[in-house]
């Protein structure tokens, strides 16, 4: 499905702050760019990043690590990122994608659009 017919509602976009940025990765993740997306932040979150586990990985893409984002109720500088139109299967493919260190939750962004983004599952 082209980006273009996918409805921009809140029910369906996704936040990506890192890797699913690159149309590389949607196109290894999803089958497909994403296309383009709306710039947009989010506060309540402070970027880190968590060490890449797998070598081939490494040895791909050159990442030694992945960044990930954890909730904070300090006063952190806003994450930049972008929203992306998803589908449902979109959705479980990213799950599949972002393992077990990250989980999916719906968040308001500073522009006032709901969305899915990942962040870290513990913490």
């Amino acid at each position: 499905m082209a980006a273009a017919a996918a409805p921009m509602t809140a029910g369906s976009l996704l936040f990506a702050y890192g890797t699913l940025q690159d149309p590389a990765v949607q196109t290894a993740v999803f089958g497909r760019d994403l296309g383009p997306a709306a710039p947009d932040r989010l506060s309540g979150f402070r970027l880190s990043h968590i060490p890449v586990d797998d070598l081939q990985v490494t040895a791909e893409t050159g990442l030694t690590r992945y960044p990930i984002l954890i909730p904070t109720p300090d006063a952190a500088p806003p994450v930049p990122g972008r929203l992306y139109p998803v589908t449902p299967a979109d959705l479980t493919a990213a799950d599949a994608y972002e393992g077990e260190a990250y989980r999916r939750v719906r968040v308001t962004t500073e522009g006032g659009v709901a969305a899915w983004v990942y962040v870290a599952a513990e913490g």
